[in-house]
């Protein structure tokens, strides 16, 4: 869509351009300017390629030039990483310690419940 956009208005610049040293042109009505367009590119077939050339460079330039500015800002921003490494080993830490903690109240509640089953046996 964008490479239609431009290839009109690169014909309409162009018979613009050179109807201008002709004469004065009459703007066309809107839904003449697909016409007008067409028609110069069937006219100059070797227009039509540069202008499809062109436009087809400009938007690799574009799109080059998007992927290097992404590339420079994912570099620039990798400090996120360590931090989610950092909150990962912090969180595991935690979790660890928090199930030894359980463990131990459960291996003394166990103890405690066998001194007692003794008492109550004898």
């Amino acid at each position: 869509m964008k490479k239609l956009a431009l290839i009109v208005m690169l014909f309409v610049g162009g018979v613009a351009a050179a109807q201008g040293a002709a004469q004065p042109p009459l703007p066309p009505p809107a839904q003449d300017l697909h016409k007008v367009c067409a028609d110069a590119m069937n006219a100059d077939p070797a227009f039509a390629h540069s202008v499809v050339v062109t436009a087809d460079k400009q938007i690799d330039e574009r799109t080059i030039k998007a992927h290097d500015d992404a590339i420079k800002k994912i570099a620039q921003e990798d400090g996120h990483v360590i931090y989610a490494y950092g909150a990962l080993w912090v969180i595991t830490a935690l979790l660890v310690a928090f199930m030894w903690m359980r463990q131990q109240k459960l291996r003394s509640e166990i103890a405690t419940l066998r001194r007692d089953l003794t008492k109550a046996e004898s």
